[in-house]
């Protein structure tokens, strides 16, 4: 429907559309605020995708310990999943304010001039990347943690009686047994991040300067900011062949490593 949409003039009042074939993808892929809101979906995943999985990798472990209280840890661990997503962006906002956020005053304790973090082109974009790698850091950790706890047991006691230290331990045993579950965490973090809407639309509204508006966001003000209905379907439709394709290419890439 999306991609019959955008080939037509739509009048939503009387029901009827207009053949204009692909003249809003050529409007599209013209669009200087298209592709600097794609840059942002990259630079968003560049930034939360690889520092979450591997924090989440370390959580992991971290919670897979024989620890007392460690069904506490791990429920206390997975509250920002939880947690709704317009509380935390209000809450991250307040953290990230220039002259009252708690992140600039504990900085300024230790000599650094505070950060525009949300009102800086240059830093708009990685502020919310930051808040998301604090949300899904937890998620990533329980889905590393059931990995962990399904690697063969003997594969592992065999590499400690061979005398493998710690990090050999680590990195040339549990990261190749987690290859599935890295390659699945690289796709899906890769998806999330180029549908990215709630976050920057809460935190930032898509600025200053488009500097932190994403694809989705893009869509979201055509359609119903300026009811420009057929060009945000048109948006609609070369999101989502953006995200098969990445999607696809990534899935393909990954499986070369398990």
């Amino acid at each position: 429907m999306a991609f019959w949409v955008s080939l037509n003039e739509w009048n939503m009042l009387e029901g009827t559309y207009t053949w204009v074939g692909f003249t809003r993808y050529l409007r599209l892929f013209r669009d200087p605020i298209f592709y600097q809101s794609l840059k942002n979906n990259f630079v968003y995943i560049g930034i939360q995708v690889p520092i979450s999985i591997f924090g989440g990798i370390l959580l992991g472990r971290l919670l897979n310990q024989k620890i007392r209280a460690r069904a506490v840890f791990r429920g206390i661990y997975f509250l920002p999943v939880i947690t709704s997503v317009v509380v935390l962006g209000i809450i991250w906002s307040w953290m990230y304010g220039t002259t009252r956020g708690v992140i600039n005053y504990l900085l300024s304790r230790i000599g650094i001039a505070p950060v525009p973090w949300l009102t800086s082109p240059k830093w708009s974009m990685p502020s919310v990347a930051i808040m998301k790698i604090w949300t899904d850091i937890p998620f990533y950790g329980v889905l590393f943690l059931a990995a962990i706890q399904s690697l063969p047991a003997e594969v592992l006691e065999a590499a400690k009686i061979e005398g493998a230290t710690g990090w050999d331990l680590f990195w040339r045993i549990e990261i190749p047994l987690l290859s599935p579950t890295i390659a699945f965490s690289i796709v899906m973090g890769t998806i999330w991040g180029l549908q990215l809407f709630t976050e920057p639309f809460l935190m930032t509204g898509g600025g200053p300067m488009n500097s932190s508006q994403t694809v989705t966001l893009y869509l979201y003000r055509e359609g119903f900011t300026w009811g420009r209905y057929t060009y945000a379907c048109a948006i609609g439709v070369v999101s989502a062949l953006i995200v098969f394709v990445v999607s696809y290419i990534q899935r393909r890439l990954t499986e070369r490593f398990y």
